[in-house]
Formats: structure tokens, sequence, C-alpha cells
């Protein structure tokens, strides 16, 4: 295992110490966490693999984050390093413009779904942690009624950018947009939710250059339809277009929280209407029912795509002209249950369950099963212990007939001192 090691490139890892030397010692506002994780022996298990921000599995990690506030601005930044590799995590800039109006730029995920437990969840639809973020720039806001302080919306709309690979010459871009209704009375938050992606531009050696043009930005915007093209049935959207209309409500009693939601997927007007019926991740969490102890139970369905002429050959997360699908950089953006190059229809149960504080330990359990066909429950439980400011975990990833991953994880958080 040691001699494995010795391969680590280590001018990247100097890089990786210049940049958290600097920002500890030039800023004492700054909250830092450094993480060193270590995985003697690799087998490619499922929670190894995916919903670990696009990181690869390795033998060792060394993470680093950084969360900053200053006036108007909040700064975070996180940093990621293998044996061969090292990339910037979720780092962004959020800056207030005005009153509940923020401009964020960077690399981030999302400003949406707020009410996802990402810590325990499989992932969201559209936007999970299971690739790595993509550089964005994006506009924030919210706005309260003033005839019924019970209602506010809260909306936003940003613009990305995937990455160049062997199929895409020049990276396709993202359009991005959401808005949410929500209520609020006696303890319970009910709200409405409609997301809008969309991939557009770029280039492929197959299809040439798509244009990119204002006048095909507004159609994306709109969803309208491009051209007619030989062998189609019907016109499609111009861009590769997926969404989820999100469903939720929240009942708090008492430091106790019921929470259930819905994220109901579509890729056309077929979906949008309801015609893939229940397709989409329904989910539940109780929150201190038993003391610092959250469960959540989730069912993923995706039995319905692919059904209804004239919408055939279009599997959730592929497209024909955007070969790569809902991917970035080789991972799935959505919910890694849902492949984004070879889509089976499928049903997905999925539990997870965290506990802290007790006695400085912390637990967390993830547990996954497809329900329609033969499957092995694929697993992941961590086991931590807080001694002063270090965080020493212990974390075992299987699955049936695999070897299990045994990873160790050490975590540093020092404690901010006032000024």
């Amino acid at each position: 295992m040691l001699s494995q090691w010795k391969k680590i490139n280590i001018p990247k890892y100097r890089i990786l110490l210049l940049i958290t030397l600097v920002t500890t010692l030039y800023s004492q506002d700054i909250n830092n966490e450094f993480s060193l994780i270590l995985t003697p022996d690799i087998s490619n298990q499922w929670w190894s693999q995916y919903n670990n921000y696009g990181q690869e599995p390795s033998e060792i990690h060394f993470n680093y984050k950084a969360r900053y506030k200053h006036k108007n601005a909040n700064i975070s930044m996180k940093v990621f390093a293998s044996k061969d590799k090292i990339y910037i995590g979720e780092s962004y800039v959020k800056y207030k413009l005005f009153s509940n109006t923020y401009l964020k730029t960077g690399k981030y995920y999302k400003d949406f779904s707020s009410y996802l437990n990402e810590t325990l969840s499989s992932g969201s639809l559209l936007i999970s942690n299971n690739a790595e973020p993509m550089p964005k720039i994006g506009l924030l806001s919210s706005y309260k009624f003033k005839q019924s302080q019970n209602f506010n919306f809260n909306f936003g709309i940003s613009h990305g950018l995937f990455a160049k690979s062997a199929i895409y010459k020049t990276p396709p871009m993202l359009h991005e947009k959401f808005v949410y209704l929500n209520y609020s009375k006696n303890q319970n938050d009910f709200g409405i939710g409609f997301v809008h992606e969309a991939m557009w531009g770029g280039s492929t050696d197959e299809d040439g250059k798509f244009s990119t043009s204002y006048k095909d930005f507004l159609k994306i915007f709109i969803s309208a339809d491009g051209p007619l093209l030989d062998g189609q049935s019907h016109a499609n959207a111009l861009g590769n277009h997926l969404g989820i209309w999100d469903f939720y409500y929240k009942k708090t009693v008492n430091n106790k929280e019921l929470k259930f939601y819905y994220q109901h997927f579509f890729e056309d007007t077929s979906g949008l209407r309801f015609d893939n019926k229940s397709d989409g991740l329904w989910g539940i969490e109780l929150s201190n029912y038993t003391k610092n102890t959250n469960i959540l139970l989730e069912y993923l369905n995706t039995m319905n795509q692919d059904r209804n002429p004239p919408y055939v050959n279009e599997n959730y997360y592929n497209h024909f002209e955007y070969q790569e699908g809902w991917s970035y950089k080789g991972y799935s953006l959505g919910n890694p249950f849902i492949n984004h190059t070879n889509n089976n229809p499928s049903k997905v149960l999925h539990l997870g369950v965290n506990r802290n504080g007790i006695n400085k330990y912390s637990y967390r359990l993830l547990a996954s099963r497809r329900i329609n066909l033969s499957d092995h429950i694929k697993y992941q439980i961590s086991i931590g212990k807080m001694i002063n400011e270090l965080l020493i975990g212990v974390v075992f990833t299987g699955e049936k007939n695999m070897n299990n991953n045994v990873t160790l994880k050490i975590s540093y958080s020092p404690i901010m001192k006032a000024r």
C-alpha cells in the first residue's frame, strides 16, 4: 500500500498546500476544514463511485473546504486532490446586489429544491452531488407578498458551460431557471416549483456547430421547436430540455420536522403534462422524532418513460444530438440511478439515516436497491468520533459478492477565535 502512495503527484499537493496556508494565514475570518481520506483496497462499490462530487475512487484523497463572509459577499471554496488529480469543487462568490437579490458566480450546484437533505438523499433528479459542479453565473431573488405575508416567491436564472470532450469540440452551454411559490402558516410549509434546464450551442464532429444566435436563445428560453429534420415524425425542441415539477410539504412541531416531497421529471411536453404518470422521486423525512436523528426514505420510479407515441426512443437523460446526455465529465448530473448513456426503466428504494451528538459520535447509513429486478443492496456505513477539533471516522462501503471498501477519514476544523 505504501508503495502505491509513493506514486502520488507531489507537485499537485504543493499547490493545494499553498492554497490552504495562504487562506489560513491571511484571513482569520475563514472557516476551514481539512480532510485526509485513506482507502487501501479499492473496489468498484456503488457508493464509492457515485454521489461523490465527481471524484474517482483513489487510495488517498486530501480535501480542503473554506467559507468566508464579508459584508455583502459570501465566499465558498472546495479543493479535492487524489493520487493523480487535483480540481476545484463547489467554489463561488455570492454577492448581495440589493434587498433579497444576489449575483452568484463560480462552480456550484443549484439553488432550488432547498428542502432536500443532500447528505442522505439518493440525489435530485436534475442537479445532485454526483458530478463535479459546473461553472455558472446566475441571479437569485425572492419576493414576499405585502397583502399576505404567508406567501412568497423565490426564483433564479443562471447560465453555465459544459466541458469540452471527445464528442463536444466546442462545449455546449447550460440555461437554467426556476420559480417557486411557497406558503407558510401555523408551522406548516407548502411549496410548488418549476425548474427548467437546457443544453444548447456547442459543436460536434457528427452534427457540426449548433446555432447560438439571440433568436435561438429565445427559443431555448421558452422551449420552442427547432426545424423538422429528415426522419423525424415531429419537430423537437431546439436543444436538450429537461426539468421537474417540484412539490414539498413540511410540518415542524417542538423541533420535530416531518417532510414530504415529490420531484416529477419531464423532458418533453408529454412529461410536462404528467403523461409519464408517477415517474420521479418521492421522499419522506423525519427529523428529531428520535433525538438528533434523521430518517429519510425515497422511492425513484422511471418506468413510464419512452411509452407514448410520438415520444419514443427518448430515455431519460439521453439525447440524440448531445450524445453525452445529461452528464458532466462522465457523471450523470442528476440522480445516479438514472444512467445517461444506457438508461433502463427502474424502481429504486433508498434509505438514509444519520445520528449526531451521542457522546460526540456520529453515524450515517445509506442503503439502496432496485426493486423491479434482481438486485443487491448497495450500502455505506459511516461512524465518526469528535475529539476536540478532530473528527476521526471509518466508512464501510459494500455490495453482495464484492469486497467491502474500508476507508479511514480524518477531518480537522479549527475553531475560529474572535478578534
